[in-house]
């Protein structure tokens, strides 16, 4: 079978967590490299990238434009990577196309149109939740999962979502969870935890950033030993505006010697911190999975987070995290105060986020989208 992934508006090979790249990165890498065991597959993208060849997974930058590009500004671009993809690649050997994110949707479903091969779309976050309510992206990706064979989803709230803001059949959505790669993601026990709270992704205001430092800041009049290190660099068109109102309120409320602002780091390096952190704070205004939870569970990093919908599904209170309608809160307080200091209870937590997370599994991902490739080919 030869499988097309596209994944216009950012490369998915790139760093993780640079400018646009995050879970949705890390979900078309993993799918791509575990259905090339099998299959052919070619994944492209119009952001400037090196291009590869690995045995059954072809890799194509168009290079049309560059990675700080705001993603805004990357629409414009559209018929010109639909005229290169065209140009690079023989459109009529695929079997299907895998569209990720409205923009590459878009091109994927005038190619569908015009070839008459079937696609499956992936929303990787959707324009409902987004500067309120984008109702031009809104209307796209309902054009976009209108036209498509299937729409994945990664969570029931993702499902629920759909169906009710998109009008999209139920029997049209198919819920697929992501996976972590346990070969990366592999706690070293021996490693003694230190007092470090960790918050992980694109600094922009829709990731929540200022929710956290108002959390230490409450937090700081009870507990005093504790370190937040924020890991990711500005994205979006107001990125840099935003970091800069963060390290103005980190300075007002006197938080300086208890944050710690890094920029994108290699994966190594996040796996080094994550074996030494005993909190993740997850403040994202909305996510249709959050893999970055998961991939700190399964390092045994309990996840605290407000309730944005999906991460209901991967949290369970004292159990494997904390979840609350907001930070300030006396639960809240008392959770992450257990963490640092009761070590039995920070043990018993860690090794539940270790258990719960094993149902998370790349293979496992890869394997249920190969089936349903194979069923729309065949259909």
């Amino acid at each position: 079978m030869n499988i097309l992934q596209l994944s216009f508006h950012v490369s998915p090979f790139s760093e993780i967590g640079k400018n646009d790249g995050g879970g949705m990165s890390v979900y078309v890498q993993q799918i791509s490299k575990h259905l090339s065991e099998k299959h052919n597959v070619t994944v492209v993208t119009g952001e400037k990238a090196e291009s590869f060849k690995d045995k059954n997974l072809e890799f194509i930058s168009l290079d049309i434009f560059e990675p700080d590009l705001n993603v805004e500004d990357k629409e414009i671009h559209l018929q010109e990577f639909k005229n290169r993809l065209e140009e690079f690649t023989d459109l009529k050997s695929f079997d299907v196309i895998h569209a990720h994110y409205w923009l590459s949707g878009l091109v994927a479903k005038e190619i569908s149109n015009e070839l008459n091969i079937p696609f499956i779309f992936t929303s990787h976050s959707l324009g409902v939740f987004l500067d309120g309510y984008n109702k031009e992206r809104v209307d796209c990706e309902k054009i976009v999962m209108t036209s498509s064979n299937l729409v994945t989803a990664s969570s029931v709230f993702e499902t629920m979502l759909i169906t009710d803001t998109y009008k999209i059949d139920e029997n049209k959505i198919k819920k697929i969870i992501p996976g972590v790669d346990r070969e990366i993601f592999s706690p070293d026990l021996s490693i003694k935890k230190e007092n470090i709270f960790l918050s992980i992704g694109r600094i922009q205001e829709q990731k929540g950033q200022l929710q956290t430092l108002e959390f230490l800041n409450n937090f700081k009049e009870i507990e005093n030993d504790f370190k937040c290190i924020f890991i990711g660099g500005p994205s979006g068109k107001y990125g840099n505006e935003y970091l800069e109102e963060l390290e103005r309120t980190v300075e007002k409320l006197t938080l300086d010697t208890h944050v710690e602002f890094v920029d994108n780091l290699p994966q190594t390096k996040i796996i080094k911190l994550l074996n030494k952190a005993k909190l993740l704070i997850h403040t994202s205004q909305f996510e249709t999975f959050g893999l970055v939870a998961i991939e700190a569970q399964t390092m045994g990093v309990p996840v605290l987070s407000i309730n944005n919908g999906s991460l209901m599904e991967i949290i369970e209170n004292n159990k494997n995290g904390y979840l609350s309608e907001t930070l300030i809160d006396r639960g809240v307080t008392n959770f992450v105060s257990n963490l640092l200091n009761e070590n039995k209870i920070f043990e018993e937590i860690s090794s539940s986020c270790i258990d719960m997370s094993k149902k998370y599994d790349w293979k496992k991902t890869s394997h249920i989208i190969q089936n349903i490739y194979e069923e729309l080919v065949t259909y």
